[in-house]
This record gives structure tokens, C-alpha cells and sequence, in this order.
């Protein structure tokens, strides 16, 4: 009777490495099957930010492109109005502003 039981001991150990063993390859896999998923979401997210950022780069250039004309227009047509101005006026203007100018 001993010997059955101790028998019986052994079979059951031996189906509980068996069942463990099985688990742990089990979780094993899943842990790889894991890694890659991450790897692949890591990699499509990363994908996703680095377009955003192209996206929001481009954008800022044309807004700076943009920000950059209109100042050059400004700029034009003030040099150009102040081409237009005459003599007698600057003269007047500087007339008003020399005494700001002068110690």
C-alpha cells in the first residue's frame, strides 16, 4: 500500500512538472508573441510622430514664409513711400526731431 502511494505521489509530481513546464513555455511564448507587438506599436508610433513632426515643420515653414513676405511688403511699400516724400517735407521732419537729435 506504501509503495502504491508513493507511487501515486510520484505520478502526480510528475504530471505537475509536466503541467508547469507547459505553462512556463506557455508564458514564454506569450512573452515573445508580447515583445513584438510592442515592438510593432512602438515602431507605428513612432512612424505616426516623426510624420507629425514633418507635418508640423512644414506648416511652420509657410507660416514663416508667409510672416516673411508680408514684412518685405511692408518694408517696400514704406521705402517707397518714403521715396515719394519730398525734400521740403523731410526737411520739416528733421526740423522737428533736431533738437531730439542734437545735445
Amino acid at each position: 500500500m506504501k509503495d502504491d502511494l508513493l507511487s501515486e505521489v510520484v505520478k502526480v509530481e510528475k504530471e505537475l512538472a509536466r503541467v508547469l513546464e507547459k505553462e512556463n513555455e506557455g508564458a514564454r511564448k506569450m512573452l515573445v508573441d508580447l515583445r513584438k507587438d510592442s515592438d510593432r506599436s512602438i515602431s507605428e508610433e513612432k512612424k505616426q510622430l516623426q510624420e507629425a513632426l514633418n507635418q508640423a515643420i512644414t506648416a511652420s515653414d509657410i507660416r514663416a514664409e508667409k510672416k516673411a513676405s508680408d514684412i518685405m511688403e511692408k518694408a517696400d511699400a514704406t521705402a517707397s513711400r518714403l521715396e515719394r516724400t519730398g525734400d521740403d517735407l523731410l526737411k520739416e521732419i528733421i526740423r522737428k526731431h533736431i533738437t531730439r537729435i542734437l545735445p
